[in-house]
């Protein structure tokens, strides 16, 4: 229900989470997202929460942005934030360098000049390094 209201306002939901009284939604979009963006939301989505009331007893609800760390979860995020510096975690260690791309199931990285390829199912976390 959130996030088509949300597409409409030329936001993409990155994460939805209910925990406790909290509703906490993270929406992103080309460009990045201002706090205006959040609070228009904020309205918005309140007021489709309280006609739909989907939500039993009371709860907050919290809008914000991805920030400059983002986590990546996804190939299409690593695919959309190639050529930008990222902190990878594997069993193995800390990895930094910059996003090359894809190659099938694999996240390409260069590291001081040498590209390092890792399997998506390798990384435990991957945040935007900034």
């Amino acid at each position: 229900m959130v996030s088509p209201e949300l597409a409409m306002m030329g936001f993409e939901l990155i994460e939805l989470d209910f925990t406790g009284s909290s509703l906490r939604l993270t929406i992103d979009k080309p460009g990045g997202v201002s706090m205006d963006d959040c609070v228009a939301a904020n309205r918005r989505i309140s007021l489709l929460l309280d006609a739909e009331d989907p939500i039993e007893g009371s709860y907050r609800l919290e809008v914000s942005s991805p920030g400059l760390t983002r986590r990546l979860k996804s190939p299409s995020e690593f695919e959309h934030f190639s050529g930008r510096k990222v902190k990878v975690q594997t069993a193995r260690g800390v990895v930094r360098g910059t996003i090359s791309g894809l190659k099938g199931e694999a996240v390409v990285l260069d590291v001081e000049g040498t590209e390092v390829s890792m399997d998506m199912k390798d990384i435990i976390k991957a945040n935007l390094d900034f």
